[in-house]
Parts: structure tokens; C-alpha cells; sequence
């Protein structure tokens, strides 16, 4: 494994910025870089009991670096957050839960990641959003990329209170067809559930409005055109272990009055080409194509049900949801009695079971713009 540069001490605040204030006020303009050595300052590492009762013992931060569980990773430049591979503990795994010390309402999420947490039975990772102003599940969650167990594809999910609809529209024949009009986009994921309301009647508690990623695509649309890559039909490895194979990609989320839409681009594909693969701090979304999910409709304010979001990277065990979905496939294949029993015997298998990130960034309109300023420390006129 590569070696990382692990964090000894408590990182400095971000960098201060002086503001430009003009800008563009139909532009995303960058707002927060966290990335690389930016990152571990910005957030605070959880360490409470689980919420979703999983079998997991979340670090504080003093505890994670003497594990070694979070650290650099110099050849990337990216971060990496990771869980205890070689311990037998009757309590728990020992994992982290970071949570993004500043919330934002609106605007575009930019995340590169490099690797995720592997297709592992009992795991449960999380790259989430979640109101810091509201007790759950009000101001609402949204699941960016989430899993369990040996899953091989994401699913997009929102949860809120009661009163959130979001339209089933997976044709560009029911809106515009436009790419990156956040109203009438259609998605090319299937959606499973429709209410996001965490008790809705006739779906099971807590399931929320829910879109599967496909596995299969005819093509990664990227350019204003609409062009695809050709040659056929396309893997999205967009969950886990595939994820990991095609060195993961960009998982991006744009959030606005309308809706939520949320797009994924593997590395190598066109659309993380021309979009992402130089440090562009002016992101257009109107010429990503198609996003994976989008949820929109008349039935839901996402002013209302979603505010104060900040970001969560976790990497939890077996607890509400892995334990559950537990006898789909891992009890034959570990043949093990229980998730909790087979997460605290094996600890070698967790070895994948990490987060690298590459870059995260949210970008807002009719935001400020930051420039890098150097204040003038000794000024002498300059004599004709």
C-alpha cells in the first residue's frame, strides 16, 4: 500500500481570502476549495454512538491519527479516512464519521474521488449531506453515494419530513429535454421510490425517494451538444470495488430551488475529460448531459424540506441497513451467524474499506469570488 503522510497535529484554518465582489450572476463560482491539505481542517471528526445502531466505534480526531486511520496521500494529493483492518474488538470496528464544519444552502458539489470503501459484506459507507440547523430528518439528508455489503451500484436517496413528492420523469418527452435545465432534465437511473418522506405510508420506514445508478449505460453524454461517447454500451462502475477497478471519478450534485440532480463520471470517460480534468473553478453544468438522478416536481420544496447541509463522509458496519439487507447474499457467502460476528472475526477484509479524495468544492451563483491577495508590507513612492 502507498505510503501517506499522517496528521500529528491539529491542521491550521483555511487560508484567508480576500473578496472580489464582482461576479456572474448566472455563474457557479468556486466558494470553498477543501481540498487536499485544506481538508482535515474543515471538518470535525464525529465520535458519538452510531445513529443507525451499526457496529462501529467512530474516532475522535487525537484517536484516528494515532491509528492511523486518517492521513495524505502525497502521490495523488489526496486525503484518505479509513478504518481499522488488523483488530478483533468486541465493541466495534474502529472507523471515523467526518462532518464539514460549515453548512451551505444551494449550489454545486464537486467531489473526485479516487477510491471508496470496497464492495465488502458489512460495511456501509456514506458520502451525505444533512441539515446542521434541524434534527433529522428534518432540514433533510441527501445520499450522494451510498451502499451496503457487496453492492455493485449507488443509489441516489433523499429523506425529509412528510410532504416531499418528486415526479417520476425519466423521458426528455415529459420536460424540455435540455441538458442541465434542473426542471425538465430527465435521469438515466431507475427510480424505486417516489416519497421522500423517511414514514411514508406504503414504503418501508425510513426508505425515502430513491434512484438506482444503472449499470449499464449506451453512453456517458457530456458536451453542450449532447454528444456520447460511442461503441456501444458502457459499464458505470459507479459503486465499490468497480468503482475502485476504473479509479473512481466525479460524483457532483447541483441543488437549487427546482430540484436535485446529481451526475457521475467515471475517470476515464469523455465527460470527466473535458469537465474535470483541469482545476476549473467555473463548472458549467449545462453541458454534462444527463444526470444519473434528478428529483424535481410540484410536490416538494427543496428551499423548505432541504437547508443547512453540510458534508459527511462516514464508513459505518452492519447497524440499520447492512445488518438488514444481510440475508440477500452475505449470510451464504460468509457463512458467518451474524453481520456483527463476522465485522469483528475479520477484520483482514476491511483492508479496502477507505475513502480517497481528491478534490471537493462547492461552488454557489451570485456568490463572491475569491482571490488570493498578498497585503504590502513596505510601500515607498516611487520619485520621477
Amino acid at each position: 500500500m502507498r505510503s501517506r503522510i499522517l496528521i500529528t497535529t491539529v491542521l491550521a484554518a483555511l487560508s484567508n481570502a480576500h473578496e472580489d465582489h464582482q461576479s456572474e450572476g448566472g455563474q457557479y463560482t468556486l466558494t470553498d476549495d477543501l481540498t487536499y491539505k485544506k481538508f482535515f481542517s474543515a471538518f470535525d471528526f464525529f465520535d458519538g454512538p452510531d445513529p443507525t445502531k451499526g457496529f462501529v466505534k467512530y474516532q475522535n480526531q487525537e484517536n484516528a491519527i494515532k491509528q492511523g486511520l486518517v492521513g495524505y496521500l502525497e502521490d495523488t494529493q489526496s486525503v484518505f479516512m479509513g478504518v481499522d483492518y488488523t483488530t478483533k474488538d468486541t465493541a466495534g470496528r474502529a472507523s471515523v464519521r467526518l462532518e464539514s464544519k460549515k453548512s451551505w444552502n444551494h449550489g454545486l458539489l464537486v467531489a473526485d474521488i479516487r477510491h471508496m470503501p470496497a464492495s465488502q459484506c458489512g460495511s456501509w459507507p456514506a458520502f451525505w449531506l444533512l441539515s446542521s440547523s434541524a434534527d433529522w430528518p428534518q432540514g433533510g439528508e441527501v445520499d450522494i453515494l451510498e451502499g451496503v455489503n457487496d453492492y455493485e451500484s449507488n443509489s441516489v436517496t433523499l429523506h425529509t419530513t412528510t410532504g416531499c413528492m418528486v415526479d417520476n420523469s425519466t423521458s426528455a418527452g415529459g420536460g424540455s429535454g435540455v441538458a442541465g435545465d434542473i426542471e425538465a432534465a430527465p435521469f438515466t437511473g431507475l427510480m424505486s421510490t417516489d416519497d421522500c418522506d423517511v414514514a411514508a405510508p406504503g414504503q418501508l420506514k425510513n426508505v425515502g425517494c430513491s434512484i438506482h445508478a444503472p449499470e449499464i449505460m449506451s453512453g456517458i453524454q457530456t458536451g453542450g451538444s449532447g454528444n456520447t461517447d460511442t461503441g456501444g454500451a458502457v459499464p458505470l462502475p459507479s459503486y465499490g470495488t468497480e468503482f475502485n477497478k476504473a479509479q473512481g471519478g466525479v460524483y457532483a450534485m447541483e441543488w437549487s430551488t427546482l430540484g436535485i440532480s446529481v451526475w457521475f463520471f467515471p475517470r476515464e470517460s469523455h465527460g470527466f475529460t473535458e469537465n474535470f480534468s483541469s482545476n476549473t473553478t467555473l463548472p458549467d453544468p449545462s453541458r454534462w448531459g444527463t444526470p444519473i438522478a434528478h428529483f424535481s416536481g410540484s410536490g416538494c420544496d427543496f428551499s423548505e424540506r432541504f437547508r443547512d447541509l453540510k458534508i459527511i463522509f462516514n464508513i459505518a458496519f452492519c447497524g440499520e441497513w447492512a445488518g438488514a439487507e444481510r440475508d440477500k447474499s452475505c449470510a451464504k457467502k460468509t457463512g458467518v451467524a451474524t453481520c456483527n460476528q463476522y465485522v469483528r472475526d475479520n477484520p483482514e477484509v476491511f483492508k479496502e474499506a477507505y475513502w480517497e479524495v481528491a478534490g471537493l468544492k462547492w461552488f454557489q451563483k451570485g456568490a463572491t469570488q475569491k482571490r488570493a491577495y498578498t497585503p504590502v508590507t513596505n510601500f515607498k513612492a516611487q520619485s520621477e
